[in-house]
C-alpha cells in the first residue's frame, strides 16, 4: 500500500496534468484502494478508468475500462487476450494489459499508468474503425 509520502507525490503529478475533475481517489483507507479517471479519446469518446491500487506502487496496478468492451464483432473483451492487449476481466469490466511484469518498477507513476491507458483506448477506437487488432497498433513489452 502506498505511504502518504508516495501518496501526496502522486496527487501533486495528477494536479499538474489533469483537471481535478477528471480522477477520484477511493477506498483509500480500506483494503481495496483505486482512482478512477475519465479519458477522452481524440475521437470524442468517453471512458472511465479504474485503476487498482492495492500494492501500488510495489506491484503493477490492474487497470479497467469501467465497462465490458466488445469488440468490432461484438464479441465481448472479457478474456486474456495478447493480440487485444487484454487480461481476465473483473467487476465485469475490460481490463487493460497496460505493462509487462517484468517491466513494472516502483517507480511508475499513476499519471503514466494513466497515459497507457490512455493510448490503448485510443487504439480500441481504432480497432472498432478498422477491425484491426490492437496487436497491429501496439508492441508487447519484454
Amino acid at each position: 500500500m502506498m505511504d502518504e509520502k508516495r501518496l501526496s507525490a502522486e496527487k501533486k503529478v495528477l494536479a499538474s496534468k489533469l483537471p481535478p475533475s477528471s480522477y477520484k481517489f477511493m477506498d483509500m483507507d480500506t483494503n481495496n484502494p483505486y482512482i478512477v479517471m475519465a479519458a477522452k479519446t481524440n475521437s470524442g469518446n468517453i471512458y472511465t478508468i479504474r485503476i487498482d491500487l492495492v500494492d501500488f506502487p510495489n506491484s503493477k496496478p490492474e487497470a479497467f475500462v469501467r465497462k465490458m468492451l466488445q469488440t468490432k464483432t461484438g464479441a465481448p473483451m472479457s478474456g486474456a487476450s495478447a493480440a487485444m492487449h487484454t487480461l481476465t476481466s473483473k467487476y465485469g469490466f475490460t481490463q487493460i494489459c497496460h505493462y509487462a511484469d517484468s517491466a513494472w518498477t516502483s517507480m511508475e507513476s499513476i499519471y503514466k499508468v494513466y497515459i497507457k491507458c490512455r493510448l490503448w483506448l485510443e487504439m480500441y477506437d481504432l480497432h472498432l474503425k478498422t477491425g484491426k487488432t490492437m496487436d497491429y497498433y501496439l508492441n508487447h513489452q519484454h
